[in-house]
């Protein structure tokens, strides 16, 4: 499956954004392929996975790893619904040129239908739940009925679903849907992100019975190179 590069530089996360695509280094391909596999060990079994990643604070790249992890998972046809739970701060539509309205916000409040919110992209080989309409409180959306059923729809009808979250220590959206999900992945900025917001991070989850499958180290050079300098790795975390 050929997907085409979208090349424009944004300054969403202070750094350039690159879709994954197979014209992408042959090391950020391999990359995403190694954390493509690690979470398919981690969550073994047929039954359809919900996995939210998230980070300690802002801008540090956890919207473009979750968009190009969904990508990652389409490239070998897997049913992949992508859903931008970052509702105070949305950016999953635009990095794909997508609409973002109708999205989650209007599904869970009854103004919209699943299927008229869920944009399937031939192009991108998987299915995209934008924010929607930016709603006044977010968290009171998350802890409602209507995302519980929500997502145990999602199940019955995506192979997995990846959800991007807001930063965990700033808010307590990611916190209130530990017990939805079948665990997070945290995104790690070399050179940004700080020892103690990463500690919250993680006694945050730990408080909520979060299943943690790993950390993605975002940013790190690779070989020198100037094209694309981001660098993505899994690993497990240890107390």
């Amino acid at each position: 499956m050929k997907i085409r590069m979208n090349k424009k530089k944004r300054q969403v996360s202070g750094a350039d954004d690159y879709l994954l695509t197979e014209s992408s280094p042959f090391s950020v391909q391999e990359a995403y392929k190694a954390l493509r596999t690690n979470v398919l060990f981690s969550l073994p079994g047929g039954k359809a996975k919900c996995i939210g990643v998230t980070s300690s604070m802002q801008s540090e790249g956890k919207s473009m790893n979750t968009v190009n992890l969904a990508l990652s998972f389409g490239q070998i046809e897997k049913r992949v619904l992508l859903v931008d739970c970052d509702m105070r701060l949305p950016t999953v539509a635009t990095k794909l040129g997508l609409v973002g309205q109708p999205g989650l916000s209007d599904v869970l409040v009854g103004n919209s239908a699943l299927e008229e919110a869920v944009q399937d992209s031939k192009q991108f080989g998987i299915s995209v739940l934008p924010a929607g309409t930016i709603p006044p409180d977010p968290t009171r959306l998350l802890e409602s009925e209507q995302m519980q059923e929500l997502l145990s729809r999602l199940r019955e009808e995506y192979d997995y679903v990846l959800i991007d979250l807001p930063p965990i220590t700033t808010v307590a959206d990611a916190s209130i849907l530990a017990k939805y999900l079948d665990g997070f992945l945290l995104v790690v900025k070399h050179g940004q992100s700080q020892y103690r917001a990463i500690r919250s991070m993680m006694t945050q989850l730990q408080l909520a019975n979060a299943n943690v499958l790993g950390f993605i180290y975002a940013n790190a050079s690779v070989g020198g190179s100037k094209y694309y300098k981001s660098y993505y790795s899994y690993g497990s975390y240890g107390q």
